[in-house]
């Protein structure tokens, strides 16, 4: 079999799994509701899609994850990153949080020839963050998009992420990602700390292409 019809064949494998994921999970993946709540956050999920919820986490996908999906998370500032144990502090700046970030995902071995393509602040819910554009391969080979967005909030770290295989998937879905992405609204303030004057926080742009 030539290399063109073994990626085809194993994009096909990826696109039965992942909607076998999404039909034959009965009582864990759902139809996603038109509006989504959870007790920090509220989003409206794009129109069709499936969601799943897990104990730190709200997975949302249309074809089924393996091909794309939206993922928001939550976790406590003093809780150290898996791969390189690193730390984020309420006085971090964006850019500053963007770059542990990146370290991690770096350090992460089922990410594979990750490739940054920009790196800039961003608003998160009507709050001070950052957005990272970002390719790399799965341990399968197959290439990947995303958009991930982060915001330090006093005592926790947000961040919602966009993933799908580059080729159709990630440019189909895309007009719909950033539909909900703008519908995400914290329910209660979350005060975050204090970290400078708008000014610098809006100044640093990071456009890195490599």
């Amino acid at each position: 079999m030539s290399k063109l019809g073994l990626r085809k064949t194993i994009y096909w494998l990826w696109l039965v799994m992942g909607l076998s994921m999404l039909s034959g999970c009965a009582g864990v993946w759902e139809q996603a509701p038109g509006q989504w709540n959870s007790p920090m956050w509220s989003l409206t999920p794009p129109d069709g899609w499936m969601h799943l919820s897990t104990v730190d986490s709200d997975m949302f996908s249309k074809d089924g994850p393996y091909l794309e999906y939206i993922l928001v998370q939550s976790r406590p500032l003093d809780q150290a990153f898996r791969y390189t144990r690193q730390k984020l502090s309420a006085r971090m700046l964006p850019h500053e949080a963007a770059r542990l970030i990146i370290d991690n995902m770096r350090s992460d071995r089922f990410i594979h020839h990750f490739r940054l393509l920009s790196c800039e602040p961003a608003m998160v819910g009507g709050y001070s963050g950052f957005k990272l554009t970002y390719t790399y391969r799965d341990q399968m080979g197959v290439a990947i998009q995303s958009l991930y967005y982060g915001v330090i909030l006093r005592d926790m770290y947000f961040h919602l992420r966009y993933s799908a295989a580059q080729r159709y998937y990630f440019e189909s879905h895309l007009p719909a990602f950033e539909r909900a992405m703008q519908s995400l609204r914290f329910v209660s303030d979350p005060k975050p700390m204090a970290t400078g004057s708008q000014a610098s926080q809006t100044a640093v742009s990071h456009n890195t292409r490599g």
